[in-house]
């Protein structure tokens, strides 16, 4: 999996390795939604309370008003629903920054009852 940080531009090649079944939903628009939430427990510092707002935005993608929220809240759950990949950099990210935060899985709701 390539890093988020990777932009495409003009001009890029892209090669995807995956299964004709997989290739197919792709092209369908298929797309798997994110399952996974961020809890983060605590933060040791003023610093380690904006460097995760910053991370929450960067990573996740969420405004950095409900980032700030969040980190200034806490404990506290990421609204925002990720891709596993996503949860687990973002994880990884808050440590390094000393922001304590584990996965969770959002339970999938059954349509079909």
């Amino acid at each position: 999996m390539p890093s988020d940080d990777i932009r495409l531009a003009v001009g890029d090649r892209l090669i995807v390795l995956a299964t004709i079944s997989g290739l197919k939903r792709i092209e369908n628009g298929e797309i798997k939604e994110p399952t996974w939430q961020v809890m983060v427990e605590t933060a040791q510092s003023q610093y380690a309370i904006f460097q995760g707002a910053n991370e929450i935005s960067g990573i996740a993608g969420c405004s950095m008003l409900t980032a700030r929220e969040l980190m200034n809240n806490l404990p506290g759950k990421l609204p925002k629903k990720l891709y596993k990949h996503q949860a687990q950099r973002l994880v990884r990210t808050f440590k390094k920054a000393l922001v304590k935060a584990r996965l969770i899985i959002s339970p999938v709701v059954d349509c079909f009852t």
